[in-house]
């Protein structure tokens, strides 16, 4: 690979996003062989020293491509409920973009999703990694089933239908020659199930406190 231009004095910015692209390519194929900083600088056409300057490890370079995933992960599903007319159709359009995103960057999801980032002991509450997605979901479900987004219950539903997404994504990642049905079928119908319980079930009848947890991701 040629060697990169080196970049003009005050553009290191550059440089760490185009790492930070590099590492996500590699990270791209799910059975891509472990991430390391010298296939890193390699891809980049950087010397290993210069990657050093801007992650200390392997670990902080791939949390910074997982929080990458996660902002495009965020944007995907703000579209995809844009197109929403009802507050319950929202919640669906989201499920369905999260899954489809899972599906089609299945090296990113795993990454993201897969494997442990942060111990939740080191960041403070609200900032752990892809808790910007899981707030996403619980807003959508409090507006579709009229309850506050700090309810319990609305936690507690968001927490339910998530586990089904993660679920169908991780499935039709190891076991693609399965006979799935589409997303489009798939999601809504559990989608559906998950929020009439929660409409009703009222949060006063459930037979044990949920307690919300800081950062649940």
């Amino acid at each position: 690979m040629p060697a990169r231009q080196r970049n003009p004095r005050g553009q290191g910015e550059r440089l760490r996003n185009d790492i930070i692209g590099a590492a996500s390519r590699l990270l791209a194929d799910p059975a891509s062989p472990p991430l390391t900083l010298r296939a890193v600088a390699r891809e980049v056409g950087v010397a290993a020293t210069s990657v050093y300057l801007h992650f200390d490890d392997v670990d902080s370079l791939i949390l910074a491509v997982a929080e990458r995933g996660f902002g495009e992960l965020v944007k995907l599903q703000d579209e995809a409920r844009d197109a929403g007319a009802t507050a319950c159709e929202r919640v669906r359009a989201g499920c369905i973009a999260y899954c489809q995103f899972g599906i089609t960057y299945q090296g990113h999801y795993q990454v993201m999703f897969a494997r442990p980032l942060l111990s939740p002991e080191s960041v403070p509450p609200g900032q752990f990694p892809g808790y910007a997605v899981f707030q996403q979901l619980i807003d959508a479900v409090s507006e579709c089933v009229g309850r506050e987004s700090g309810d319990p219950e609305s936690f507690r539903t968001a927490m339910l239908i998530w586990q089904q997404l993660h679920g169908m994504v991780s499935l039709r990642i190891s076991r693609p020659a399965f006979p799935w049905p589409s997303l489009d079928e798939t999601v809504p119908d559990v989608v559906n199930r998950i929020l009439a319980s929660a409409t009703a079930s009222p949060s006063a009848s459930l037979p044990h406190a949920v307690n919300v947890p800081s950062h649940p991701l």
